[in-house]
């Protein structure tokens, strides 16, 4: 297929940050008093909202989330952030892709002000035409909101549109927009779970997505 732009997912896809999505969660769990957080929980609801984690995995009800979630975000922003890194052979794909004119977007439940530190942290901020965060949707994933906002503001066509994520969150996000989809094995999300929501592609490193474009 001849895909014009990426609409990357980050956590799980681009950068290992289940440690630092584990930490800060505990961290807001001491600070609510919650003990013995389901550590397998949270791995399972990495990619979804803030307020979706806070209610399933800490019990948080609604007057208690906008404080939980200043709290999460002082913490992953000061701290938690050092313990990113980059998944093996992305940053070079990356460049790669954005050498050979391909439009990189990402499209995150992650706060903006935390992807662009992070994405400024390891030196590949530049390559992106637009990061999109949680803020730029109204409903979030799997809703296909971003990624409908995404193409509408470039102007992007949906048939040279693939949606690369590392959990059933995001196929679903880029289904629903009727987008093409990849699945990635490394992440948070087995292959096996992964293949149960039918993505277009499943590839087991990231440097494979260099095979599904046609330059």
């Amino acid at each position: 297929m001849n895909y014009s732009t990426l609409i990357l997912d980050f956590d799980g896809t681009l950068a290992d940050t289940r440690e630092s999505i584990l930490q800060s969660m505990k961290f807001v769990a001491e600070r609510f008093k919650i003990r013995n957080v389901d550590e397998q929980l949270v791995k399972g609801l990495i990619g979804l909202p803030l307020k979706s984690t806070f209610e399933q995995a800490l019990s948080l009800d609604e007057s208690l989330i906008r404080d939980a979630t200043l709290i999460y975000r002082q913490h992953y922003n000061e701290i938690a952030i050092e313990s990113i890194s980059l998944f093996e052979n992305v940053e070079t794909t990356l460049r790669y892709l954005h050498q050979k004119g391909v439009n990189l977007t990402i499209a995150s439940s992650k706060g903006q002000e935390a992807l662009i530190k992070i994405l400024k942290k390891q030196g590949i901020y530049e390559l992106f035409a637009f990061i999109g965060g949680e803020e730029d949707a109204k409903n979030k994933k799997p809703s296909p909101d971003l990624v409908n906002h995404i193409m509408n503001r470039h102007n992007y066509p949906p048939h040279e549109c693939l949606v690369v994520g590392d959990t059933v969150f995001d196929i679903e996000m880029g289904q629903r927009a009727h987008v093409n989809t990849c699945g990635v094995t490394y992440g948070n999300n087995t292959r096996e779970e992964l293949a149960r929501q039918r993505p277009t592609y499943i590839i087991d490193d990231f440097k494979s997505l260099t095979g599904l474009l046609d330059f």
